[in-house]
């Protein structure tokens, strides 16, 4: 951030993301992890903190928190244990809440991001684990000018996730969000929703003139619940505290800002409470963890690490150089787990496909070569296009179509037997009444119309309807025929080849 004075300004941003896990039970008890059932359904003594009930940890929790700690290169803790953490808020059911200070579950770590045309590598302070609050709901002056309280959510297992403060910008941190999420889903530890609540950002902000290394009181926005909230709450708070650093009174305390995001400001809520406000110990109720034990914990660190799969900048990386798909379209087929397989499993249809054809033994790999990018940028401009354009209208992620099917429609445009008009209608069909090819095309009447004569019929109309086209394109503007093949691709209904249509009008126009 450059100002008139010539003095150069530099962000310093840290995130702290809680991102709740997808368990069927809670973290310390049975009850369903199902935030969004009839409010204050799933509950139970021990998630609404009653006195003399006794906490047990859920393994699953604790399993997939040690995924994501292994997937972003941090260092599991050979030993650990829970803190119980005071505060009184009316979300906070018991009056403390059972989380993780002295000894984390995972120290450091490391996570790639990709910025512009390079890499940066955002560094991770810790993640632990950690018990959800209650969800609060504040009603509007006039309709009861209360706040009610929900406590499904109270003990959701949840991972906070604190990097280090060495985000440089609010895109650095909208991008580092957007590829966490993606992580979290392709662990399928979490499915990360921000819009509903299973992951959350608190941004912690500070400013501080470039060159000197000194970290000033920061500001920290809590509960942002979207990616551009964010972008947009990091840019104001930057501006505010900029102006504030130019008129020499830069803020002197860390404190806790709220996001409004309808008048897109940042408002004061509290000062920052300090680590001895909490006033830590270890939890009475659970005994420490310790990953040695593999017995008696039930985990094993070396198979997890083992079993962990390809992530999605590594699936990018790789579908650029094995399939030779451009940045944009990898990002986007990897963007999913589901997707990213789809797409695999298709391109093996179609390799499969092709061989098949090849003859001649020992030149499988030579005709794979040869037509493979063609082949690909069909399979991305139909995915991506039209079945993604189809799944969003639908607002579902599941493709009712089979990789089968759709390398099946892939072969049928690639062999060029329906116009582009009537490719799209197909798939449509194919998508909305989950038939395969063979079936809409029988159904629906939908076959290449490449009957000469029958051609030859639509052309003699289409020249007689349009004299002064036929007579532009006599005197020379051969672009002009183009509209010639639109008016007969109408009177056919799309279902006519174009280049046929192309070769007919030059024959009898005798270019």
């Amino acid at each position: 951030m450059l100002r008139e004075n010539g003095e150069k300004w530099e962000p310093i941003i840290g995130l702290e993301i809680h991102l709740e896990l997808d368990t069927k039970s809670k973290f310390f008890c049975s009850c369903l992890n199902q935030d969004s059932s009839e409010p204050n359904s799933n509950v139970c003594p021990i998630c609404m903190g009653h006195p003399g009930v006794l906490p047990v940890l859920n393994k699953e929790a604790i399993k997939r928190a040690i995924i994501l700690g292994l997937a972003l290169k941090g260092e599991i803790a050979e030993k650990c244990w829970f803190d119980r953490k005071n505060y009184f808020y009316p979300d906070l059911p018991k009056g403390y809440q059972i989380s993780q200070y002295s000894l984390p579950l995972i120290k450091g770590g490391c996570f790639e991001i990709e910025i512009g045309q390079g890499v940066k590598n955002i560094l991770l302070e810790r993640i632990h684990l950690e018990e959800d609050t209650a969800k609060l709901f504040h009603t509007l002056e006039g309709q009861g000018n209360c706040s009610l309280v929900d406590f499904n959510r109270a003990g959701i297992p949840l991972l906070e996730i604190v990097t280090k403060p060495i985000i440089s910008s609010p895109e650095e941190a909208k991008i580092f969000l957007e590829e966490l999420q993606r992580v979290a889903r392709y662990l399928e530890i979490s499915n990360a929703d921000m819009e509903k609540g299973q992951m959350r950002c608190d941004a912690n902000v500070s400013l501080r003139p470039s060159g000197d290394k000194k970290l000033y009181p920061k500001t920290e926005i809590k509960n942002l619940n979207s990616f551009k909230a964010v972008e947009h709450a990091l840019h104001y708070e930057l501006a505010r505290q900029l102006l504030l650093w130019e008129k020499g009174t830069p803020p002197q305390t860390q404190t806790t800002r709220g996001w409004d995001d309808k008048k897109g400001i940042t408002v004061e809520q509290r000062s920052k409470e300090e680590v001895e406000d909490y006033r830590y110990f270890p939890e009475p109720d659970l005994p420490p963890l310790n990953f040695k034990n593999i017995q008696k914990v039930g985990i094993n660190l070396t198979q997890l690490k083992k079993d962990l799969p390809e992530l999605p900048r590594a699936r990018k990386l790789r579908f650029m150089k094995m399939y030779g798909f451009d940045a944009t379209e990898a990002k986007i087929l990897t963007s999913s787990k589901n997707l990213a397989h789809f797409t695999e499993k298709v391109i093996s249809e179609l390799r499969a496909w092709l061989v098949s054809l090849e003859t001649v033994e020992g030149t499988e790999k030579h005709i794979w070569q040869k037509n493979k990018k063609t082949l690909v940028k069909l399979v991305a401009n139909w995915l991506i296009n039209r079945i993604l354009a189809l799944l969003k209208a639908q607002e579902t992620e599941v493709i009712p179509i089979t990789p089968e099917n759709f390398s099946e429609f892939i072969i049928y445009v690639y062999e060029k037997k329906v116009s582009s008009t009537i490719a799209q209608k197909i798939l449509e069909k194919m998508f909305y009444e989950k038939k395969d090819l063979d079936r809409v095309v029988a159904d629906s009447k939908l076959e290449q119309v490449d009957d000469e004569n029958k051609l030859e019929e639509v052309i003699t109309q289409v020249i007689a309807e349009n004299p002064e086209i036929v007579k532009s394109f006599q005197s020379g503007k051969y672009n002009v025929i183009q509209y010639l093949i639109g008016q007969a691709m109408k009177k056919t209904k799309g279902q006519a080849k174009p280049e046929l249509l192309k070769k007919l009008f030059e024959k009898r126009l005798k270019i």
